[in-house]
């Protein structure tokens, strides 16, 4: 089940940050500012996870789980606002409009992110994290490769409106996973059905059992949380690491589309090659992870992305040769995913308060303003600053392997120890 809410996520991110946008740069010759705000604008509402964590965290329907009814109401309302999107016909002439309908649609896509990250944090245990993020991961690369390709297709062959209606019918039926599903023994599928009955005692998770939690109680969480040196330096690499990414996952398309003479059916071809080899580096990294550790797979990762850019920028006489540039777009998403499996696992393993889902959703919120500022930047720099292709390459590089010096600060023995000691104090406390 946490696998299908990825690959729900995945499929319209697709279509929307590669088939649609270089869509949109090729047939109606948007440029790298335009390219940039819409991309934007489509990632905007995944900030919004500072919003929607504390929410989740503090009300729920109880008799049907804690995380379980907003990853159902999630999805249907994304499934809602495609079939609005629909409505209105083809918007590719619209901008500004597309721009709002897939600004909303993503709110609640966002919304969905947050709860199935928290189901994860919940039931996983530490030493199952890697793996299973590598996983989740995986099949969201997988919904993102058939975003991007499959709706590209589908634009080329039916129109825009078509692809619109693909994705409704493929989110109405990914929903009958979390519909089907419960979240624990003793949880009701629906508040009128009966509660599902454990088969044996070791069947039965602990769970408070609890509807509503204070709000204060949750922020006084967060706070001490991020009272530790440790949480606070990988919120403040969150920020930093994916600003690269941003950048590249625009002007590669303008230069691609405008420059070499690559149509948008030809980027999302290899935008869906490149599956296999985000696929093989989130699960290896996701396996990596629990064996040698999340910040050498985060190092190796997103090192290993910034070095391609830098390379990629360093030999612009190589870009005609279908076979270089065809080799970056499939290699650089390899080691990108590899890089983020271990930062997910790491933001779950150091998320230690009780409010833990609102921690691990902050990380990933402030990666998010991350990526946005990274799309919000290529138009300034290619034509405020004057920066040829080469040099946003490079300064994408830059922006990816500095912050990796960041890590050697993150210690996660030492949120262990504070765990251990409030554990104590608790058990001391008790009459």
């Amino acid at each position: 089940m946490l696998c299908a809410m990825y690959f729900a996520q995945g499929l319209p991110w697709g279509f929307m940050v590669t088939a649609l946008v270089a869509f949109l740069t090729d047939e109606h010759g948007i440029n790298e500012t335009e390219a940039g705000r819409l991309t934007a604008v489509v990632l905007w509402p995944w900030t919004f996870k500072l919003v929607w964590a504390p929410l989740i965290d503090t009300v729920t329907i109880r008799s049907m789980g804690r995380r379980r009814p907003w990853i159902i109401g999630a999805e249907l309302l994304m499934a809602v606002s495609l079939l609005g999107i629909l409505a209105m016909g083809d918007l590719s002439n619209n901008l500004s409009l597309l721009a709002w309908m897939f600004f909303i649609h993503n709110c609640f896509a966002s919304l969905q992110d947050v709860s199935t990250d928290a189901l994860a944090i919940d039931i996983l245990p530490a030493n199952e994290q890697g793996l299973v993020n590598g996983l989740m991961w995986g099949t969201k690369l997988v919904g993102k490769a058939i975003g991007a390709f499959g709706m590209a297709y589908v634009i080329y062959e039916w129109g825009l409106s078509a692809a619109v209606l693909v994705q409704f019918i493929s989110l109405l039926i990914i929903m009958l996973f979390p519909l089907l599903c419960v979240e624990r023994p003793g949880d009701r599928r629906l508040p009128w059905t009966r509660p599902i009955e454990p088969e044996s005692a070791e069947d039965v998770l602990p769970q408070n059992r609890s509807t509503l939690r204070s709000p204060w109680v949750v922020l006084r969480d967060l706070v001490r949380g991020f009272s530790l040196k440790t949480t606070f330096f990988l919120l403040l690499y969150g920020v930093m690491h994916v600003i690269g990414w941003g950048i590249v996952e625009v002007v590669y398309k303008t230069l691609y589309t405008q420059q070499l003479g690559w149509t948008y059916v030809d980027i999302s071809r290899f935008a869906f090659y490149a599956m296999f080899t985000e696929m093989a580096g989130a699960i290896l990294g996701g396996v990596m992870a629990d064996r040698v550790g999340r910040r050498i797979v985060m190092v190796a990762g997103f090192g290993t992305y910034g070095l391609l850019a830098f390379v990629f920028g360093a030999c612009p006489h190589l870009w005609h040769s279908d076979w270089f540039s065809a080799s970056y777009l499939i290699l650089n998403p390899g080691a990108l995913a590899f890089g983020a499996v271990g930062f997910l696992s790491m933001g779950m393993r150091i998320s230690w308060t009780k409010s833990s889902a609102s921690m691990f959703t902050i990380y990933m919120t402030l990666s998010n303003v991350g990526h946005v500022i990274g799309n919000e930047i290529v138009g300034p720099l290619r034509t405020e600053y004057g920066f040829s292709f080469e040099h946003t390459f490079w300064w994408a590089a830059l922006s990816m392997i500095a912050p990796l010096f960041l890590l050697f600060l993150v210690r996660p023995e030492t949120v262990d120890a504070m765990r251990d000691q409030e554990a104590l104090e608790q058990k001391a406390a008790e009459p």
